[in-house]
């Protein structure tokens, strides 16, 4: 017989409806894209992140103007939104409180017998007048002087202790002497000034010299003058101490003198000017003294004359601050020396020295007393004397 084919057989047959909507689904199917992958934990975070800047970009930039403004002025002060603190009255705040326990009743009960302010106002009208006088600006450069003042007084402060740190003799030897020299310039301005002022400033100067006359303070006889003495032999220093010690001492020992009125010339007699009282040496006096031979010259009485003058005569006016200083310090050096030479020569006693006490003697006398220097007795003097030589 003959082959049968399938898809003849097949072929009759219809496809039914419900193989039709498969076919369709399948077809839906395939034109769609492929399902995408869930982000990870990272990228979803950055994308939260981007809307949120996004969000907060726009927030902030409605205050981008003021910012600019900000930047631009000359003087900011925070916090830029100041209010007005209004201090209530302790009136209004003592009126609203009342006491509740005994012992507040008690202890408010004696504060009204004494009529203490607590409800009565604590200004008087003239303070109160004063305050609402004052504008914000005067109560605003008020405190300003007030807290320059409490700046320059911690300066000074801060200052003064720096300087008490410092311990330089030097330093502070020059700034002795920059006081001396300040306090001399005010009490000479004083005394043009203020002359009873001057006059007081003149009593208390007399009372430290009496102080010093009856203590002998800064003289060299301590113990701390002793031991300086020693060791100045050989120390500059503790020579310049002893120095200062000393002037301390001529200055505050020095009395204190006024200027006195000038007198015309026409008031004077010619008499005064004129009669100077010479004294007589008896004829009879002894021979033995070479001292009583002679006749009084005039310029023995120069220095004491100069001395008077200078007693009246008010200190720094002939000569300059500086070298009167000068001075002063040459006198003291020339004192130290002599005081150095004598205990030289008394060591040199008890030691018993080759030169001999006579040397010893010789040279105290040919050294200088008091820096006037003494001139020996000539041959002649002594032969007319009836000395022998």
């Amino acid at each position: 017989g003959e082959k049968l084919v399938l898809s003849e057989l097949l072929q009759p047959i219809r496809p039914k409806s419900a193989l039709s909507s498969v076919k369709k689904e399948l077809a839906r199917v395939k034109q769609k894209a492929a399902v995408e992958l869930p982000l990870s934990k990272e990228e979803a975070k950055r994308v939260v992140r981007e809307a949120a800047y996004v969000t907060t970009s726009k927030d902030v930039g409605r205050w981008q103007q003021v910012v600019l403004q900000n930047r631009r002025a000359e003087q900011l002060v925070f916090p830029l939104r100041q209010d007005v603190a209004t201090a209530v009255p302790l009136e209004q705040a003592a009126s609203a409180w009342k006491a509740r326990t005994p012992l507040e009743q008690e202890i408010f009960g004696l504060l009204h017998k004494t009529k203490q302010p607590i409800t009565d106002p604590l200004l008087t009208p003239e303070e109160a007048a004063s305050l609402q006088a004052m504008s914000l600006e005067e109560a605003r450069q008020r405190r300003a002087e007030l807290q320059k003042a409490r700046v320059l007084q911690s300066y000074y402060e801060a200052k003064a202790r720096r300087e008490k740190k410092i311990k330089s003799k030097k330093y502070h030897r020059v700034l002795k002497k920059s006081k001396r020299r300040k306090a001399l310039k005010e009490f000479e301005l004083l005394q043009k000034s203020d002359p009873e002022a001057a006059l007081a400033r003149l009593e208390e100067l007399e009372q430290l010299r009496m102080q010093e006359r009856m203590s002998l303070k800064h003289q060299n006889k301590g113990k701390w003058a002793r031991s300086r003495a020693i060791i100045a032999k050989y120390d500059l220093e503790a020579r310049r101490a002893m120095q200062e010690q000393l002037a301390k001492n001529k200055e505050l020992m020095q009395k204190v003198h006024v200027e006195l009125p000038e007198e015309k010339p026409d008031d004077v007699p010619e008499e005064d000017l004129t009669s100077v009282t010479v004294p007589t040496i008896p004829t009879d006096a002894s021979r033995a003294n070479p001292w009583l031979l002679g006749k009084p010259s005039s310029p023995a009485k120069e220095p004491e004359a100069q001395e008077g003058q200078g007693d009246v005569s008010e200190p720094g006016v002939a000569e300059s601050k500086e070298e009167m200083e000068e001075e002063e310090e040459m006198s003291d050096e020339e004192a130290l020396l002599q005081d150095f030479a004598q205990k030289r020569n008394v060591r040199q006693q008890q030691e018993g020295s080759p030169e001999g006490p006579g040397a010893d003697a010789t040279e105290a006398v040919s050294e200088p007393l008091g820096g006037i220097p003494v001139t020996p007795i000539c041959a002649e003097a002594e032969a007319s004397a009836g000395v022998e030589p």
